[in-house]
């Protein structure tokens, strides 16, 4: 008997490193009392209830529909699987391989025992999982309220003197956060603050933590989360991340009530009233900003040197390649179009391809599907809170009849009440597709402003137009956004 073993651990800390040893340790005896082969092992060190995430895991699905073993052995449900539906799509696959699947701490064996069974161990893994998250989060809720630094790693220019706090580091990261300020006092932009740091090869935040697969590069994007970020001025903002719903798996963003704020916790690197100052500024320049209308092309034009997207620069009336406009010219060729020139090119170019397939319809066709997918995404949006609910309903009925608070008749009758509302919403959400429709009058009106270029604005560019790659004057790419 081949046999493949699945080990996993949350974090990619010492102790857990010994422990996922440890349970490589106990497969191999194991596996050697049972006469059996061991084909090879699986490894993953990463938190989190999603596969998506699992390198090892991903690698043992594919490996399992080679025919490269009969049987995957793990240490328990919870190891393998959090989350119910999931590990149960995973189960019925190697069941249908043929593939035997086993686990020591739940005893269960896929030889002995039905899907049932395997359902209620899920749901068990799922809910004691849930259990331990929720304990973390309100560990870590409790220590931001004491002041209390939760981050296992320091921010940039700050180091760890133990596990919950920070002091200013003693290298150059510091000064490199001083400049930082001092440069956008100076009236310096984000980008020009950006090409500085990257000319004097300062180290980025990932260099400075020493991350394998970090940016090299300074960029835009943080030198503003550094310029916004109270903790160099001594204060402590916690509770603002991402987190998910516990119930349904779902991301959402915390609510501001829910961010916690601390003053004072630890020295700061930055004076008061300077970081108060570069808050004015930044509101300051992102109202102006906002107030901006998008030029013709935002969006859906890029250096075809590079790849990056293109900038608009109003003195010149002209779009520059962004990375030239962020880094200089030595990091790309850089294209470069007057918009005037680009204009020009487009509209022959749009109006030619609309005068061509007008008469076969396929204009209004594109026009109609893209308002239509608009339509979709709206109802499947209030379709898709609804599956959610049945989903979570699911998982409580399961839940419910765990705790023994349903018998197994009154279980199956509200899970299968339960699944026929999930397919007839399914089917609801096909039949929609099927019910959409669109004035094609009102697509004709579109289609003939555009042949008199009296509509070629972004809104109606961005439903015709998929991309725009600049070399030059000379050489545009135009690439719609529907097929003929």
């Amino acid at each position: 008997m081949r046999c493949a073993v699945y080990a996993r651990v949350s974090t990619e800390m010492e102790t857990q490193k010994t422990s996922i040893a440890h349970q490589i340790k106990f497969f191999e005896k194991y596996i050697q009392e049972k006469g059996w082969h061991l084909y090879r092992v699986y490894e993953d060190m990463e938190s989190g209830r999603r596969i998506d995430n699992r390198d090892g895991m991903k690698q043992l699905l594919e490996d399992s529909t080679k025919g490269k073993f009969d049987v995957i052995l793990t240490k328990s449900i919870s190891r393998f699987a959090r989350n119910t539906l999931e590990g149960l799509k995973i189960i019925r696959d190697l069941k249908a391989l043929n593939l035997r699947f086993v686990t020591i701490e739940d005893g269960f064996d896929s030889e002995a025992y039905d899907e049932f069974m395997f359902t209620l161990l899920l749901s068990i893994a799922q809910k004691e999982s849930e259990k331990i998250s929720e304990r973390i989060r309100f560990g870590k809720h409790c220590r931001a309220k004491n002041g209390h630094y939760n981050g296992s790693v320091p921010p940039y220019g700050y180091k760890k003197i133990d596990k919950y706090r920070i002091v200013p580091a003693e290298d150059i990261s510091v000064d490199v956060v001083q400049r930082i300020f001092q440069l956008y006092l100076e009236g310096h932009g984000l980008y020009k603050i950006a090409k500085e740091l990257n000319d004097k090869a300062y180290p980025t935040p990932s260099q400075w933590m020493n991350k394998s697969n970090g940016s090299s590069i300074w960029h835009q994007s943080t030198i503003r989360k550094i310029l916004s970020n109270q903790i160099y001025v001594g204060n402590l903002v916690q509770n603002k991340s991402a987190t998910g719903d516990l119930l349904t798996g779902e991301r959402k963003r915390n609510k501001e009530e829910d961010i916690i704020q601390v003053v004072d916790t630890h020295e700061g690197i930055i004076p008061q009233e300077i970081f108060e100052e570069v808050q004015h500024r930044l509101a300051t320049k992102s109202k102006k900003k906002s107030k901006a209308s998008a030029h013709l092309f935002s969006g859906l034009i890029f250096c075809g040197y590079c790849g990056k997207s293109m900038h608009y620069k109003k003195a010149k009336d002209a779009y520059l390649c962004g990375t030239v406009n962020k880094m200089g010219k030595d990091r790309c060729t850089g294209a470069y179009i007057h918009e005037k020139t680009l204009l020009e090119a487009i509209t022959q170019d749009l109006k030619g391809y609309i005068k061509e397939h007008i008469s076969k319809g396929v204009v209004l066709l594109a026009l109609q599907n893209e308002i239509n997918h608009e339509l979709r995404a709206q109802g499947n949006e209030r379709d898709h809170k609804l599956l959610r609910k049945l989903e979570t309903k699911r998982g409580r009925i399961a839940e419910l009849f765990i705790e023994e608070k349903l018998d197994e008749e009154l279980y199956r009758r509200k899970m299968l009440e339960t699944e026929n509302q999930i397919a007839l919403l399914h089917e609801k959400m096909r039949d929609l597709e099927e019910r959409i429709s669109l004035n094609n009058e009102t697509l004709v009106s579109q289609a003939l402003e555009i042949l008199d270029l009296k509509a070629l604005d972004h809104m109606i560019l961005q439903k015709l137009i998929e991309k725009i790659v600049v070399f030059g004057k000379d050489k545009i790419e135009i690439y719609y956004g529907f097929a003929l």
